[in-house]
């Protein structure tokens, strides 16, 4: 029963190991906002320069949280954009 259960401990830990995802390898892009420029333009032309596969919303929701704006954005005003290039 013991050499059951190590076993059995030890087929769980293999089973795991393969589901973990590894580390997204990301890209840090510093974009200055020029006059008439919106979120979605600057972040579809990220998304098709860095091959990003990600919706732009999910790329907008973490701009913001990591850049700590609203929704507007200011002329001259700096964003820092995590891209996550495909691995192709």
């Amino acid at each position: 029963m013991k050499y059951f259960l190590v076993v059995l401990g030890l087929v769980c830990c293999l089973w795991y190991s393969f589901f973990i995802d590894e580390p997204k390898q990301t890209v840090a892009v510093t974009v200055t906002v020029q006059a008439g420029d919106t979120l979605e333009e600057i972040i579809y032309d990220l998304k098709e320069t860095y091959d990003d596969q990600r919706d732009w919303r999910e790329i907008c929701a973490q701009a913001e949280k990591d850049n700590a704006f609203s929704r507007f954005i200011l002329p001259g005003q700096h964003i820092i954009f995590n891209m996550e290039p495909s691995g192709k």
